[in-house]
């Protein structure tokens, strides 16, 4: 009979439970959309901060096949010069000449050094050296020692001990 009567809607406080729960569930979603309102209106009014304040754009005199492009349309603080299609051939003569380095040591590990490209040597072939690593150097690189070969002798000399 107590179960007839909590599904039939008695006065029962597990018949209430539900009731309050979505009574708090309302007034969260009522709290959290006037928070997102009020969000919405300062993000709008933060969004209207002129970013060019200060900006001093000089006169542009735009030659064909230039177009004058004032700020708003370009998207900027200052108009440009625009063109919509222009055909610049690439002018490499500057690399004339250029090797791009040299590959890697012959006795090099082949997966390791895979793609490297070493600087070119400007010593005679007798003071070149190879150290095990991608490259052959110089023998007046050999004894500069940087940071990576510092720590290749020090790995060495703590095997050693």
């Amino acid at each position: 009979a107590q179960a007839a009567q909590a599904t039939s809607g008695g006065n029962n406080a597990a018949t209430h439970q539900p009731l309050a729960m979505q009574h708090f569930s309302n007034a969260a979603f009522l709290v959290a959309s006037s928070i997102m309102l009020l969000l919405s209106g300062t993000a709008n009014a933060t969004s209207a901060i002129d970013t060019c304040t200060g900006v001093q754009c000089v006169a542009v005199q735009c030659q064909k096949p230039f177009k004058f492009m004032n700020a708003k349309d370009a998207g900027t603080c200052c108009p440009l010069c625009w063109a919509d299609n222009i055909d610049v051939p690439e002018d490499r003569s500057w690399a004339k000449g250029l090797s791009g380095g040299v590959g890697p040591n012959n006795n090099a590990d082949p997966v390791l050094c895979r793609g490297v490209m070493c600087p070119a040597l400007g010593c005679p072939e007798f003071e070149q050296s190879f150290d095990g690593r991608c490259c052959t150097k110089c023998a007046s690189a050999a004894s500069n020692i940087g940071p990576a070969e510092f720590a290749k002798k020090y790995d060495d000399m703590k095997k050693g001990e």
